[in-house]
Parts: C-alpha cells; structure tokens; sequence
C-alpha cells in the first residue's frame, strides 16, 4: 500500500511539474506574441535602469501628466487624453511593470514611483512645471510628487484618488500574484487587474488587450497594493500646504459618507482648492464620466496659465459641473 502511495505522490508531483514548466512556457510565449503583434503607441525611455513607456499627444503648455490607478495602464485615459490634447500637451504614462513599461526595482511605493516619474519628465524633455493628475491610488503618487518636487508642478487633479487615511485590506491572492502570473494561471483564468478593455475606446482596446495578461503587470500591481500602506505613510510624512490650482474630482454614485469626507479633504492640500462631483460616475471617473476630467484638466491648465482664476462657483457655472456639499 505505501509502495503505491509513494508512486502516486510522485506522479502527482511530476504532473504539477510538467503542469507549471507548460503553463510557465505559454505565458512567455503569449506575452512575446502579444506585444510584438501591437507595439507601444507611444516611446519607452530608460530610467534607473528600465524602460518606462510614455505616450503623448498636443502640444502647449503646461504638459498634463496622466496617472493611473492599481493595475492601470496609459489607454485607460483613452476618453481624456485626447480631449486634453486639444488644449495642451498630455502625456499618459505607464508605470514600471504596467502597460508596455520594463519592470522595476521592489518596493512599488509612492516614494520610489515619484522619483522615477522626476526622472522620466527629465529624459523627456518635460523639465517645465507640470499639471499632474492621479487617479485612485495614483492620488497618492502626484501627491508625493507635489509635496517632494513642489517647484516641478503647475497644477494638481486628484481624480477620485485614494485618500492616505482609508486604504482597503490586502487581498490574499496579491502574495500569490507571482506565481500564479508566471505559469499562466491568471490568463488562463481571465483575470486581469485594469479595466475591462471593452470599457475604453475603440481606438485604444488593442493596447490594453496586448499587455493586460503580462506578468510583470500583475507582479507591479501586487507589489503596489501590498506596499499600498508604506505608500500612504509616504504620503502622510511629506504632505505640505501647496499654493498650485487644484482640484479634486469625486465620483457621485456609490461613495459612503466616510469617502466623501476623505474626498473633501483633499481640497485643503492647496490654498487654491476646489471639489467637484462627477454625478454620473462612480470610482472609475475617466470612463463613466470622462468630461468631467477634462473639465478639470481645462481649468486647471487655464489656472496655471493665468488665463482663469480658479473660483470654484465660477467653475462649477462654466462646465456645468454639480458642486460638492
């Protein structure tokens, strides 16, 4: 009897064997043939080491820099990037690990994600002031940037960003991510952690298809939200009262008073703050309600120009924009 137990336990574990080396084999191969089949839209620039892609569009000034949420990537600002663009210059980027960019060092914090965005607006040849705008968890990260970098920043739109002071529980899978990416589970599960890519606009679907089963993108996510808390102290440490226009979107639909308050709180980073509610949306602004993004983008840019003064009732009344309570 333990003669055949031990055969069946070592079949069994050759078979897991054989089972993560072909799952390991096809998610490389997958992944080459994905990105060689749609290339990035926009230009990868060394930075520490890796490659970070970014991706613009216009031309003006100040630049808008688009930052994404958790798992996010540059099509995702699909719908905005090219309203903005008609404007201003825009530039969406990814982070290291995410969309088209190389993988980066651990820990995927604020802190390291802000110097590594300093030095990419460097090797850009963005070194002007810039309008920063950061969506979700990528709140924290243009707000690390501001606090750090003031000087390097025009501007600041806080698209239903992550608050420092309410952050959701690491989910369990997250310290199985790497594993479970590399030998092609999560793809052959459909599991991907941006946005559904037939949620962005057509012109932008194949990007987000061609990179959202990477592993190096499920890795970068992982890493971000189990370090999603040294983020937020991050964040806490370095936050200092900002003289730039700001503004802060908040999605309407689905917020509890508790996130609203957060929301509002981020109004008072800078003495030029204003809040402003996208009624149609819920978290994820630049889809559900796009224009309200642009909106934001438009007057901060014309704030920063000296174009527009940023009163809030003035703002509200021009892009017809519901206020916050």
């Amino acid at each position: 009897m333990w003669r055949w137990l031990r055969r069946l336990l070592i079949a069994f574990g050759l078979t897991l064997i054989i089972g993560a080396v072909s799952g390991t084999t096809y998610q490389s191969i997958q992944t080459r043939r994905e990105l060689a089949a749609v290339p990035p839209p926009g230009r990868l620039v060394d930075v520490e080491g890796h490659r970070i892609h970014i991706w613009c569009s216009g031309s003006g000034g100040p630049a808008v820099i688009l930052e994404t949420g958790v798992g996010g990537m540059s099509a995702d600002w699909g719908f905005v990037q090219p309203e903005a663009a008609r404007f201003t210059r825009v530039c969406s980027y990814d982070r290291a690990g995410m969309g088209y960019s190389d993988p980066g060092p651990s820990p995927r914090t604020s802190r390291r994600i802000a110097r590594e965005l300093a030095e990419l607006l460097d090797r850009s040849g963005l070194t002007a002031p810039v309008i920063l705008v950061g969506a979700s968890i990528g709140g924290l990260n243009v707000r690390l940037f501001a606090s750090q970098y003031a000087e390097r920043v025009a501007g600041l739109v806080l698209v239903d960003a992550t608050p420092e002071d309410q952050l959701d529980p690491v989910p369990t899978l997250a310290r199985f991510v790497p594993l479970l990416s590399s030998t092609g589970v999560l793809r052959l599960l459909g599991v991907s952690f941006g946005l559904d890519a037939e949620s962005l606009p057509p012109a932008v679907r194949r990007f987000a298809r061609a990179t959202q089963y990477r592993a190096a993108g499920y890795n970068a996510a992982a890493d971000e939200l189990i370090h999603a808390r040294a983020s937020a102290a991050e964040v806490k440490a370095a936050r200092r009262k900002l003289t730039v226009p700001l503004v802060v979107v908040s999605g309407g639909r689905g917020a509890d008073a508790t996130w609203r308050r957060l929301q509002r709180d981020q109004v008072d980073l800078s003495s030029r703050g204003c809040e402003v509610i996208a009624s149609d949306a819920g978290h994820v602004v630049p889809v559900d309600q796009p224009s309200a993004v642009v909106s934001a983008i438009r007057a901060t840019v014309e704030a920063a120009r000296g174009e527009r003064s940023l009163e809030c009732s003035e703002w509200r009344r021009l892009f017809a924009v519901q206020p916050g309570p």
